[in-house]
């Protein structure tokens, strides 16, 4: 199972976004830089811990906390 915490999650994903305003719960809608790249860039984190996410599954979620579990959760 994967073991990566929502802190290290959400300073991983500060990153991917250039902004450190984001919280777990900020919505995607609402961040600027929530755009194809940083969807391509969450991607690659996903697949660098050994999960594979899908563009409909991504666009499905809408806060960082949704990102985060469809990070955790395990591929059928």
């Amino acid at each position: 199972m994967l073991k990566m915490d929502e802190k290290i999650f959400l300073e991983k994903m500060k990153n991917i976004l250039d902004n450190e305003d984001v919280t777990m719960d900020s919505p995607l809608e609402a961040i600027e830089e929530w755009d194809s790249l940083s969807i391509v860039s969450y991607a690659a984190l996903a697949n660098g811990c050994g999960r594979s996410v899908t563009f409909p599954q991504v666009r499905e979620c809408t806060t960082i906390r949704d990102l985060y579990a469809l990070l955790m959760k395990k591929n059928d």
